[in-house]
């Protein structure tokens, strides 16, 4: 019950910042270049089958750039609201411990994730609809649907990012300047994306900015489940640590 009731406070404090449209404007990316695409070009490429092949490309496009990039910013910057507002020593004095505030700001954060899964799968259900109606012979409609394959692939989405978030987590509490945790994020990001394109790196499998990666090809597919298993691994690590730091550190601001 304590618990709810610091997560609520930090739900509301969310409520004050732009980080819900954020959220929504994020989710909105892909499927609004997939409709600008559809009006310019068509979909020719996706005929085979329209309708799961448009979900799966827009799982790549987000699980490759656009989710890991929400995630480091969001995981960094949220952490960030009480240096901005020089309120760590109200949030710290509140009957809340240390440990549930650590917490409730953490799973705060994973209802934006959530929300920026959902909002994009109902975002990409809109574009369905309006391609239906654009380019009637795809008849999208009428096409099979893998639900059931399309959640799989938004679930490695938000399991590959649970170590990415984490780490960011940490950074965005560590430093007051928000400006060194998102370059660091960005910088490891690029990195682990150029490993396993670019290197071919045997490291990546255990690289975190590496995970989003293991999708897209088919020479590390069959490696998803040792990847969500290491991501959720390396989530705790970061947490645990992550914690210890926060607990033993004298929140100035």
């Amino acid at each position: 019950m304590k618990l709810a009731i610091a997560l609520k406070a930090e739900m509301l404090k969310t409520k004050r910042t732009a980080s819900f449209y954020f959220t929504l404007v994020g989710a909105a990316v892909i499927p609004f270049t997939f409709l600008l695409n559809l009006i310019v070009d068509g979909l020719d490429d996706t005929r085979k089958d329209p309708l799961n092949s448009i979900f799966r490309v827009a799982s790549e496009m987000n699980g490759l750039v656009i989710f890991p990039m929400f995630v480091i910013l969001v995981c960094t910057l949220l952490p960030q609201i009480e240096y901005r507002n020089n309120t760590w020593k109200q949030v710290l004095t509140a009957p809340h411990t240390k440990g549930r505030v650590f917490l409730a700001k953490f799973l705060n954060i994973h209802l934006l994730l959530f929300l920026f899964l959902v909002a994009d799968l109902i975002f990409m259900g809109v574009v369905v609809v309006a391609a239906n109606f654009i380019d009637p012979s795809l008849h999208l409609l009428q096409n099979p649907f893998d639900l059931g394959k399309v959640l799989a692939k938004w679930g490695n989405m938000y399991l590959a990012a649970l170590a990415i978030g984490s780490f960011q987590f940490w950074l965005g509490l560590r430093f007051r300047n928000f400006i060194i945790p998102i370059a660091v994020g960005l910088a490891l990001w690029l990195t682990g994306t150029l490993m396993v394109f670019e290197y071919k790196s045997s490291f990546a499998t255990y690289f975190p900015y590496s995970f989003q990666t293991f999708s897209l090809l088919p020479r590390t597919q069959p490696l998803l489940g040792q990847m969500a298993w290491t991501s959720l691994a390396y989530a705790l690590l970061f947490l645990i640590l992550g914690f210890a730091d926060f607990r033993n550190r004298r929140m100035t601001a």
